[in-house]
């Protein structure tokens, strides 16, 4: 029985500690997902820039060189199939998305990190922070309230596609 006493004296810091928790995976998850979309728009754009600049320069010569010709041709080739940059162009962009997730969802972070390692009513204000910020999202993006709809004119219509 001191078991469940435990449990039942406890309840209010075990919410306040698991809606911590759960705030914080959702936000490490859309940060994560932004950041892989992040990566591979910066990799795919940054590979496409060194492609055009390499191309254009195998285009043309100073003056009619055999050598400089097959020299420029074994750069670009050696460019196209270059790894490196895109690992470090992906890198470099999934920590770009990851950041600017982070900082887009810093309530969210704030107030989970608030409920899950702080103490008794610190967690618990944190909680029920968390909780009304929820009701708040949902009422907004999910239902649609007070979010300015593109597809509208200006007298409130809905545009006919």
């Amino acid at each position: 029985m001191n078991i469940v006493n435990a449990i039942k004296s406890n309840c209010g810091k075990y919410l306040a500690k698991g809606t911590g928790a759960v705030a914080l995976y959702l936000v490490a998850r859309d940060a994560h997902t932004y950041g892989k979309i992040q990566a591979d728009i910066n990799m795919k754009s940054k590979d496409a820039k060194a492609a055009q600049y390499f191309l254009n320069n195998t285009l043309t010569v100073d003056k009619p060189s055999m050598s400089k010709i097959n020299l420029q041709n074994w750069v670009y080739k050696f460019e196209l199939s270059n790894q490196l940059r895109g690992f470090i162009n992906s890198a470099i962009g999934y920590f770009k998305g990851l950041g600017t997730m982070l900082t887009s969802d810093i309530i969210p972070l704030g107030l989970g990190l608030g409920a899950l390692l702080s103490k008794n009513k610190l967690a618990k204000g944190s909680a029920i922070g968390l909780l009304a910020y929820g009701t708040y999202s949902f009422i907004k993006d999910g239902l649609g309230i007070g979010k300015a709809h593109d597809l509208t004119n200006t007298v409130g219509q809905d545009v006919v596609l």
